[in-house]
């Protein structure tokens, strides 16, 4: 549909050029019989516009490249630091921590647009793993944890929806549309000031003139398209969003929002100059406009609470300012659950309140003081280091030895400070950890990655050997940071499984003797997932030679499969570690590390971790 409409937008403001440059022509020319058609000029004006309009896009969909960040800070956003101690951007970094973990994707840097008093958010990006959470100063402080828990799920289903993509490509296509506006108001503005400094028109220049100012109007025309597109694309994705949230969090906080908004004075309003090309993304209306973008709150409310009268929430400051996190029942760890291969299989892209729930935990159990090391470049970076570190005193001795060669007196310092509270961290709670400090990490330099990238390899060879939970470590990092810090250029990918298939024996060999001690049950639960495979006539076998590198090696291919390949990879990989109805902490960190890979969003196993309601 977009597509169709960008298509259509196109020819109308062809067409409007044309009548424009005729109408420009049959005003200069002495002929009363001039012919409105030329096919020859009709077809030049169709390539210049075509090439105006593609260059145009081009250059904005180049410019949005850069990721979820680019777009905030057009908004006039600001980058809240992992570290702030304010209380209501600790509070909103919390509820944002909490659905990253909840939905398995990396957690979002998150943007204050602080000189914004309207209610609103957006979220922006090309994927998870460049998304980014753009959130007002109206609605960090004028809305209620369970209010802004519901605006965050809200956004959270645009991330796992695939929505946010979307969102670029149109804001890129429509970049194309209104730069004709931006070429006739260029020329007004150049032929009023060469016509102040000569004192006089002319002829000419008023032909000028009137053509700016037609490319101007036409330009205008392509605004008012643009309205209608982000209008037909975003109406329903809303409905689905605001189902979500309420899905998501079992909770009609998200309701209670949209109410605060109707009776806020500022309503849902941004006043930054850029939010009319993006205000298809945002949480709810954020201009006026003709053609509406979102709802009418009413109707969004209603389909939440059907029997909401109209009555708007007046009190906008929160009668409980700190909301903090609900208690829970205390995280049980050490025993592993029954958990149905369809149960994984099918939460991918969708959250659960338990999973909420689980995420909520998993932060309360988290120390604080790990916490609050892992919220800037420095402590994050001794976070990481530290879960490298072997129990055995003798070994970790070594390890810190051949890191002392190399790393910085301040990091050494900070790692002595960190080691003691990470060592009697849970296993399961090590990936959330690596999560939180990877959400600080994400603000390094290139250079800094290259060292950071040395020292874990430095401390993962220091004892001669590598384990699995050093290999997932490696593997989280690079494909949780390499995109962000070291962006490559476009892969081909791999659209059958086919070429794919040693790799696949590879990574579920793997996952197999994980999971399973004895030679004939890892056989077992390497069959049942070949047979989950859509490959026919191929032999795989399980290996018993295996090597990380290959592993690794696996992974990169992987990533460069369309989604259908990975995700029949990813149920298959479900099939052998569920074959025997349980999944334990090193099964679920290789098959987390799996789902980073290959940019599945994945919820944690709940189940697993014992969580109790």
């Amino acid at each position: 549909m977009l597509v169709g409409l960008f298509i259509l937008a196109v020819c109308l403001v062809i067409f409007a050029v044309y009548a424009a440059v005729m109408g420009v022509v049959i005003y200069n020319s002495s002929d009363p019989h001039i012919s409105f058609f030329h096919p020859q000029l009709f077809f030049t004006i169709t390539v210049i516009t075509l090439a105006v309009i593609f260059i145009g896009s081009a250059i904005k969909i180049s410019a949005l490249s850069k990721g979820g960040g680019y777009v905030a800070e057009r908004m006039g956003g600001t980058l809240v630091s992992p570290s702030t101690q304010d209380p209501d951007q600790r509070r909103l970094l919390n509820v944002v921590e909490e659905m990253a973990i909840a939905s398995g994707t990396p957690v979002p840097p998150v943007y204050l647009m602080e000189t914004e008093a309207g209610i609103n958010a957006f979220a922006a990006g090309f994927s998870p793993g460049d998304a980014v959470i753009g959130v007002t100063r109206g609605a960090c402080q004028q809305l209620t944890r369970e209010e802004l828990q519901g605006v965050i799920a809200h956004e959270f289903s645009h991330i796992l929806n695939g929505d946010m993509r979307l969102n670029i490509q149109l804001m890129g296509y429509l970049g194309g549309i209104m730069v004709i506006s931006a070429i006739g108001e260029t020329i007004l503005r150049s032929t009023n000031f060469r016509s102040s400094r000569s004192g006089r028109s002319g002829k000419g220049g008023g032909q000028v003139l009137i053509l700016a100012f037609l490319l101007l109007v036409i330009g205008y025309l392509g605004v008012l398209i643009g309205r209608l597109i982000q209008s037909a694309v975003s109406r329903q994705r809303e409905f689905l969003a605001d189902a979500s949230a309420v899905q998501f969090t079992r909770s009609t906080g998200i309701a209670d929002a949209l109410k605060k908004i109707g009776g806020f004075p500022d309503g849902s309003k941004i006043e930054s100059p850029g939010a009319g090309e993006a205000c298809h993304m945002f949480f709810s209306k954020a201009i006026w406009s003709l053609f509406a973008t979102h709802p009418p709150l009413v109707d969004r409310i209603q389909k939440i609470e059907p029997g909401f009268t109209g009555v708007f929430i007046t009190e906008t400051i929160p009668a409980n300012p700190v909301n903090g996190i609900q208690p829970l029942a205390p995280m049980q760890s050490g025993r592993d659950r029954p958990t149905p291969a369809d149960t994984v299989r099918n939460s991918v892209g969708n959250i659960t309140p338990d999973n909420v729930a689980y995420s909520a935990a998993v932060l309360a159990a988290i120390p604080e003081p790990v916490k609050e090391e892992a919220k800037d470049i420095l402590g994050a970076w001794a976070v990481v280091c530290a879960l490298l570190l072997d129990k055995a005193p003798e070994q970790r001795q070594n390890q810190i030895r051949a890191l002392g060669r190399t790393a910085s007196d301040p990091l050494l310092r900070q790692l002595a400070i960190v080691t003691p509270r990470i060592k009697g961290l849970a296993p399961e709670l090590r990936l959330p950890v690596l999560d939180i400090a990877v959400s600080a990490l994400r603000q390094m330099s290139p250079e800094q990655y290259a060292v950071f990238q040395e020292h874990i390899r430095i401390l993962v060879e220091a004892d001669g050997k590598m384990s699995l939970f050093e290999f997932v470590l490696k593997e989280v990092i690079h494909y949780r940071l390499q995109a962000v810090l070291v962006p490559s250029g476009p892969k081909v990918p791999y659209r059958n499984i086919s070429p794919l298939a040693d790799d696949v024996a590879v990574l579920l060999s793997a996952l197999a003797h994980a999971g399973h001690r004895k030679r004939s049950s890892a056989e077992g639960a390497f069959q049942a997932a070949v047979v989950a495979l859509p490959l026919r006539g191929e032999k795989m076998t399980l290996r018993a030679d295996l090597s990380f590198a290959a592993l690794h090696q696996a992974l990169e291919r992987f990533a460069r499969a369309s989604f259908g390949v990975k995700k029949a990879i990813f149920d298959a990989c479900c099939q052998c570690v569920l074959f025997d109805g349980t999944v334990s902490v090193t099964e679920a960190e290789l098959l987390r590390a799996v789902a980073y890979a290959v940019g599945i969003p994945v919820p944690p196993f709940a189940e697993i971790a014992g969580i109790r309601q």
